[in-house]
């Protein structure tokens, strides 16, 4: 994203990708988008009507121990099963 003189924010196509959409489940168990979004060293992450919560620093470090933690548990769960 570049911004021009204006101070309107721009997307040019070199620019990097600073957002994405997962699939995921509400708490009611309905299938719904998660989207994930990178901006100024912070993560925001926001679920289907949830509000959003941001990640920034060291809770990034931590986010991506506990998911990495999280994803070999989720691994091991279904070849247990």
């Amino acid at each position: 994203m570049t911004s021009d003189l204006s101070g309107v924010s721009m997307f040019t196509l070199d620019a990097p990708r600073r957002e994405w959409f997962v699939g995921c489940t509400d708490a009611r168990l309905r299938p719904g988008v998660c989207a994930v979004e990178a901006n100024d060293g912070e993560i925001t992450i926001v679920g289907p009507g949830e509000a959003p919560f941001t990640f920034s620093h060291r809770e990034i470090a931590e986010l991506q121990t506990a998911l990495a933690a999280a994803i070999t548990q989720a691994a091991q769960d279904l070849a247990d099963s």
